[in-house]
Protein backbone atom coordinates (compact mmCIF):
# COMPACT_ATOMS: atom_id res chain seq x y z
CA UNK A 1 0.00 0.00 0.00
CA UNK A 2 1.31 3.37 -0.63
CA UNK A 3 2.50 5.27 2.40
CA UNK A 4 0.35 7.21 4.61
CA UNK A 5 1.96 10.77 4.24
CA UNK A 6 1.37 10.69 0.19
CA UNK A 7 -1.88 9.48 0.33
CA UNK A 8 -3.31 11.81 2.75
CA UNK A 9 -1.39 15.20 1.53
CA UNK A 10 0.17 14.41 -2.20
CA UNK A 11 -2.27 12.69 -3.26
CA UNK A 12 -4.72 15.70 -2.35
CA UNK A 13 -2.72 18.38 -3.71
CA UNK A 14 -1.94 16.41 -7.09
CA UNK A 15 -5.97 15.89 -7.14
CA UNK A 16 -7.08 19.38 -6.88
CA UNK A 17 -7.11 20.14 -2.85
CA UNK A 18 -3.72 22.45 -3.67
CA UNK A 19 -5.16 25.68 -2.75
CA UNK A 20 -7.43 24.89 -0.30
CA UNK A 21 -7.03 25.60 2.98
CA UNK A 22 -4.75 23.48 5.56
CA UNK A 23 -3.79 26.04 7.88
CA UNK A 24 -5.55 29.01 9.71
CA UNK A 25 -3.88 30.67 12.82
CA UNK A 26 -2.84 34.04 13.78
CA UNK A 27 0.06 34.41 11.54
CA UNK A 28 -2.10 33.94 8.12
CA UNK A 29 -3.46 30.95 6.25
CA UNK A 30 -1.65 27.91 4.68
CA UNK A 31 -2.92 25.95 1.63
CA UNK A 32 -2.39 22.22 1.44
CA UNK A 33 0.63 22.91 -1.12
CA UNK A 34 2.26 25.22 0.70
CA UNK A 35 2.24 22.58 3.98
CA UNK A 36 3.43 19.97 1.27
CA UNK A 37 6.26 22.15 0.63
CA UNK A 38 6.66 23.21 4.11
CA UNK A 39 6.66 19.73 5.32
CA UNK A 40 9.16 18.32 2.76
CA UNK A 41 11.69 20.88 2.87
CA UNK A 42 11.84 20.34 6.77
CA UNK A 43 11.55 17.01 6.28
CA UNK A 44 14.63 16.96 3.74
CA UNK A 45 16.67 19.35 6.13
CA UNK A 46 15.80 16.41 8.98
CA UNK A 47 17.38 13.90 6.38
CA UNK A 48 20.53 16.16 6.03
CA UNK A 49 21.28 16.07 9.51
CA UNK A 50 20.70 12.12 10.18
CA UNK A 51 17.49 11.36 11.14
CA UNK A 52 16.38 7.98 8.77
CA UNK A 53 13.54 6.04 8.84
CA UNK A 54 12.90 4.19 12.36
CA UNK A 55 15.02 7.01 13.90
CA UNK A 56 13.13 8.42 17.12
CA UNK A 57 12.11 12.36 17.14
CA UNK A 58 10.65 14.20 20.25
CA UNK A 59 8.54 16.66 19.18
CA UNK A 60 7.75 18.97 21.70
CA UNK A 61 5.57 21.77 20.71
CA UNK A 62 2.30 23.05 21.22
CA UNK A 63 -0.59 22.64 18.61
CA UNK A 64 0.05 24.72 15.80
CA UNK A 65 1.28 24.75 12.36
CA UNK A 66 5.35 24.13 13.57
CA UNK A 67 3.83 21.01 15.27
CA UNK A 68 2.19 19.84 12.25
CA UNK A 69 5.09 20.58 9.91
CA UNK A 70 7.19 18.19 12.38
CA UNK A 71 4.65 15.40 12.47
CA UNK A 72 4.20 15.67 8.44
CA UNK A 73 8.23 15.68 8.33
CA UNK A 74 8.81 12.71 10.33
CA UNK A 75 5.77 10.87 8.63
CA UNK A 76 8.02 11.84 5.19
CA UNK A 77 11.16 10.38 6.81
CA UNK A 78 9.50 7.83 8.11
CA UNK A 79 10.53 8.84 11.89
CA UNK A 80 9.27 7.30 14.88
CA UNK A 81 7.54 10.19 17.37
CA UNK A 82 8.75 9.49 20.56
CA UNK A 83 11.42 10.48 23.71
CA UNK A 84 14.65 10.78 22.01
CA UNK A 85 18.01 11.73 23.27
CA UNK A 86 19.17 12.43 20.03
CA UNK A 87 16.68 14.19 18.03
CA UNK A 88 14.21 16.18 19.77
CA UNK A 89 12.11 19.59 18.12
CA UNK A 90 11.02 22.04 20.94
CA UNK A 91 10.65 25.67 21.76
CA UNK A 92 9.01 28.72 20.26
CA UNK A 93 10.15 29.08 17.58
CA UNK A 94 11.08 25.86 16.85
CA UNK A 95 15.01 24.33 17.51
CA UNK A 96 15.92 21.07 16.39
CA UNK A 97 18.29 19.99 18.86
CA UNK A 98 20.79 17.45 17.69
CA UNK A 99 23.61 15.29 20.05
CA UNK A 100 26.25 18.23 18.88
CA UNK A 101 24.44 21.51 17.67
CA UNK A 102 20.86 23.24 17.50
CA UNK A 103 19.14 23.91 13.85
CA UNK A 104 16.63 27.02 14.07
CA UNK A 105 13.12 26.14 12.43
CA UNK A 106 13.61 28.76 9.55
CA UNK A 107 17.11 27.58 8.83
CA UNK A 108 15.51 23.85 8.21
CA UNK A 109 12.73 25.64 6.59
CA UNK A 110 15.64 26.93 4.16
CA UNK A 111 18.15 24.05 4.19
CA UNK A 112 15.53 21.74 3.15
CA UNK A 113 13.60 23.85 0.02
CA UNK A 114 17.72 23.25 -1.67
CA UNK A 115 16.41 19.44 -1.68
CA UNK A 116 12.83 18.44 -0.30
CA UNK A 117 12.15 14.68 0.84
CA UNK A 118 10.02 12.93 -1.50
CA UNK A 119 6.92 10.62 0.18
CA UNK A 120 8.11 6.84 0.62
CA UNK A 121 7.03 4.69 -1.66
CA UNK A 122 5.58 2.52 1.09
CA UNK A 123 5.62 2.45 4.96
CA UNK A 124 7.08 0.11 7.06
CA UNK A 125 4.87 -2.22 8.95
CA UNK A 126 3.03 -1.13 11.41
CA UNK A 127 4.33 2.38 11.17
CA UNK A 128 0.90 3.93 9.71
CA UNK A 129 -0.65 2.67 13.26
CA UNK A 130 2.14 4.33 14.90
CA UNK A 131 1.66 7.58 13.88
CA UNK A 132 -1.77 7.83 13.07
CA UNK A 133 -2.25 6.94 16.81
CA UNK A 134 0.24 9.92 17.95
CA UNK A 135 -1.54 12.33 15.56
CA UNK A 136 -4.97 11.43 15.18
CA UNK A 137 -6.59 14.68 14.58
CA UNK A 138 -3.89 15.85 11.83
CA UNK A 139 -4.30 12.41 9.94
CA UNK A 140 -7.95 12.48 10.02
CA UNK A 141 -8.36 16.65 8.69
CA UNK A 142 -5.87 15.53 6.20
CA UNK A 143 -7.58 12.33 5.10
CA UNK A 144 -10.61 13.88 4.95
CA UNK A 145 -8.97 17.30 2.88
CA UNK A 146 -10.06 19.43 5.67
CA UNK A 147 -8.58 22.51 7.24
CA UNK A 148 -6.27 20.71 10.15
CA UNK A 149 -7.27 22.72 13.94
CA UNK A 150 -3.68 24.26 15.06
CA UNK A 151 -5.60 25.33 18.88
CA UNK A 152 -4.91 23.18 21.90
Amino acid sequence: MTSLIYRVLDERVIHGLADNLAIEDERGTMSYAELLHESASVAGAFTSVGIVPGAGVQIDLDHGRELVVAVLACARVGAVPRDSVEFRVAGMPPVLHLPDTEVPWDLLIHAGRTDPAPAPPDDPEGYEALIRGAYPDIFAALEAGEEISTSG
